[in-house]
């Protein structure tokens, strides 16, 4: 699994053998791999977060020439990533043409736009779901587009998302029928739910075609920043894809990336705890091509308590407390940001903000509640069982 060192959750230095070995080069990526081998008994059941690592390590091995008996079955899950990959494209573009169809502008996020501009192979990079990012302004028509087609809000009913629930979030993951997923974004960063920001990133947009769909990505720079800031946060998944899609955009768009309007939104937005994190571990542990000037920059702007606080709830493990935590911390962080600081509505809006958070009418929250207690107790008696 995971380790959390100097603060921040990182792979393990196994999970880093098997980085290096899937993204080194020479006979430093061949030592890396025997050694992971040796560690790692690959009869058994792999964690998901390195078994999404394999089709790169196949492809890497492949070219350095290793010959193993392993090998054949990195191959089959390269095959088996790569034909999964091609239906949820295939589903992906259906949707894009229909939210066309609707007049909605869309901008795709993560897994299909790392595939084509930068892995530039169907089976390099596992995707389980799509993003999709559509104005604010259309995000309640694309909601509706997307319930016709039979795609519903996850774990919610499509009348919880209302607006006051969408301002406080960045998005939500949707499902049909097949049990395939679609995250639809309304916000590019759950951290600066800012109109201007998001213009911003919708100017800068790139072109991006999905089968024959014309659609737009983020500009290198804006998609670093969106994958470092995803990458530094607890997940119940090892915390290693977010590696190989920052060092994808590095080595793909290395000229592109704008480090000074890096910098700039870094500072402006109080991203710069996180973003540091992140940057400083690719360019330590894989010689990322960082400037350092840039990181020397980042490093010194200062990181206020509020950020710190919000830091360490994201990378907590998941708890009741952990959970009412960081959404208080994300509270008092959203209020700073807008400049407000009257401690009595600070403190009387957080109930309020915390239900539009969880998507919650007033009437749902104590069925919630005992409900998510039970759960958390049935988890507790569970473990001490195991004991």
């Amino acid at each position: 699994m995971s380790e959390q060192a100097g603060g921040v959750l990182l792979p393990t230095p196994t999970q880093e053998l098997l980085l290096h070995a899937a993204l080194g080069s020479g006979e430093a990526a061949r030592r890396a791999f025997y050694e992971w081998k040796a560690q790692t008994d690959l009869a058994q059941p792999l964690d998901l977060g390195v078994y999404r690592i394999l089709p790169l390590l196949y492809h890497n091995l492949r070219a350095l020439n290793v010959q193993d008996a392993w090998q054949s079955r990195f191959k089959s899950v390269y095959r088996r990533e790569w034909a999964h990959t091609q239906m949820i494209f295939q589903t992906m573009a259906k949707e894009l043409r229909a939210l066309h169809e609707a007049g909605i502008k869309t901008l795709a996020l993560k897994g299909a736009p790392l595939t084509l501009l930068y892995y530039r192979d169907y089976g390099l990079r596992p995707m389980s779901d799509f993003d999709v990012l559509v104005p604010t302004a259309q995000r309640c028509a694309a909601m509706e587009r997307l319930t016709r087609a039979g795609w519903y809000p996850r774990e919610r009913s499509p009348s919880n998302l209302t607006d006051n629930v969408c301002a406080v979030r960045d998005g939500w993951n949707f499902e049909n029928a097949r049990r395939e997923q679609f995250d639809l974004h309304w916000h590019v960063l759950l951290e600066c739910r800012n109109q201007a920001m998001d213009d911003d990133f919708w100017t800068r947009s790139i072109p991006l075609q999905i089968a024959d769909i014309e659609t737009r990505t983020l500009h290198p720079t804006d998609h670093l920043l969106f994958i470092c800031l995803h990458g530094v946060r607890w997940n119940i998944v090892s915390p290693m894809r977010w590696i190989p899609d920052a060092l994808m955009i590095l080595r793909g768009a290395a000229a592109q990336i704008e480090w000074a309007r890096l910098l700039a939104l870094a500072e402006k937005f109080r991203l710069n705890l996180r973003l540091a994190l992140a940057l400083n571990y690719l360019n330590e542990q894989f010689q990322a091509s960082i400037p350092t000037d840039f990181l020397q920059a980042l490093n010194r702007i200062r990181v206020s308590e509020r950020e710190r606080q919000l830091y360490e709830a994201l990378i907590a493990p998941p708890s009741w407390y952990a959970g009412i935590r960081a959404h208080w911390y994300r509270y008092r962080f959203d209020l700073e940001l807008e400049g407000k600081s009257n401690p009595v509505s600070r403190w009387f809006g957080f109930p309020r903000y915390w239900r539009r958070a969880k998507a919650l009418a007033p009437g749902e929250m104590p069925r919630w509640f005992f409900t998510r207690s039970f759960q958390r107790f049935t988890a507790w008696r569970q473990a001490r069982a195991d004991l």
